[in-house]
């Protein structure tokens, strides 16, 4: 359900009018709801801290996985938005993760994008990013193509 909303400072607030700013996803009431439910469940559902406790599982995971392949050449990120940054191009790494049952994309020239679900387990962490390294594996040993 898509929804739109904008965050404005005090002093911004006071030099727009009503409708001078405007959202395809803003102010209707079942987007409002949903996002209301989604809020709530972040914040008194635990999901949030949930995100917390498996980004740093997930973070440790991704820095063994950097030291143990020369082509990653940083880690970056936080909770469960990830960004591997390669030595090289990363689009060869797509389609050899998504051949092992990982989906990632490809950001950037370099960059390898893991957004997992935010429901996402430990055991489904180390699962997935099992694939992604087979998948860097494939990639560093064919020299880019996998």
């Amino acid at each position: 359900m898509p929804v739109g909303a904008a965050l404005l400072s005090e002093e911004v607030a006071e030099t727009i009018s009503f409708g001078d700013h405007g959202s395809t996803y803003g102010g209707n009431l079942l987007a409002c709801r949903a996002a209301l439910h989604v809020m709530e469940q972040l914040v008194d559902g635990g999901l949030l801290a949930h995100v917390e406790r498996v980004g740093r599982h997930m973070q440790k995971r991704l820095d063994a996985i950097a030291a143990a392949h020369p082509i990653v050449r940083q880690v970056r990120g936080a909770g469960l938005m990830w960004g591997l940054e390669l030595t090289r191009d990363a689009s060869p790494v797509v389609p050899a993760a998504l051949s092992r049952g990982v989906i990632v994309n490809r950001t950037a020239e370099t960059v390898v994008r893991l957004l997992p679900p935010l429901v996402i387990t430990e055991e489904e962490i180390d699962e997935g990013l099992s694939g992604l390294e087979a998948a860097l594996g494939a990639v560093e040993s064919q020299g880019g193509a996998a």
